[in-house]
């Protein structure tokens, strides 16, 4: 009988060893997932490039408001960063006023700076941020309610100072009283 293709590849079979029965094959391996750490959820990312991006879960701390999902990046330049804490000035030249600063809490998973890589706090004002440890920032309120005492105590003397010369000019006084008694 002659052969044909398809006996010669059966034939060619004969020669791989048997496998085992999936009851005599050893279990699988589970690599569980790792556990978060407390204060952390999954968020998805999106990784890579506007042309070419995948979404990527990732740990990401609750107090986190950054879209990791809405801006394609790359894994390493995922930074986490809470809302802002704003504080501004005015003054009756300046009505609207203007932000002197903000306060965040910040943390870069992959800065080669391990202090960066734990949560810390990022102040800025005009311009780059200063980055200050969690006792760095206590320090730093101590200092800004010192300060804050201190500008209290300029205003009462402000206060005690204008109540002592009055508050207008003696000539603004003069013609308001000719306004007001109709001798203008």
């Amino acid at each position: 009988m002659a052969q044909s293709a398809i006996s010669q590849h059966i034939a060619a079979l004969s020669g791989i060893p048997p496998q085992p029965t999936v009851a005599e094959q050893a279990p699988a391996t589970v690599h569980p997932f790792p556990a978060l750490k407390p204060g952390n959820r999954l968020v998805p990312a999106l990784i890579g490039t506007r042309k070419s991006a995948h979404t990527a879960w990732i740990p990401c701390p609750t107090w986190c408001v950054e879209r990791h999902h809405e801006q394609p990046t790359t894994l390493e330049d995922i930074t986490h960063t809470s809302a802002s804490e704003d504080v501004g000035i005015s003054s009756f030249l300046k009505p609207d006023g203007s932000l002197l600063m903000y306060a965040m809490l910040q943390a870069d998973p992959a800065a080669s700076d391990p202090r960066l890589r734990k949560a810390h706090i990022g102040i800025e004002h005009e311009g780059m941020p200063d980055y200050l440890t969690p006792d760095m920032a206590e320090a730093f309120v101590r200092d800004l309610f010192a300060f804050g005492e201190a500008v209290l105590g300029l205003a009462r003397a402000a206060r005690l100072h204008n109540a002592a010369t009055g508050d207008s000019d003696p000539d603004m006084d003069e013609a308001l009283r000719r306004v007001r008694g109709g001798a203008a």
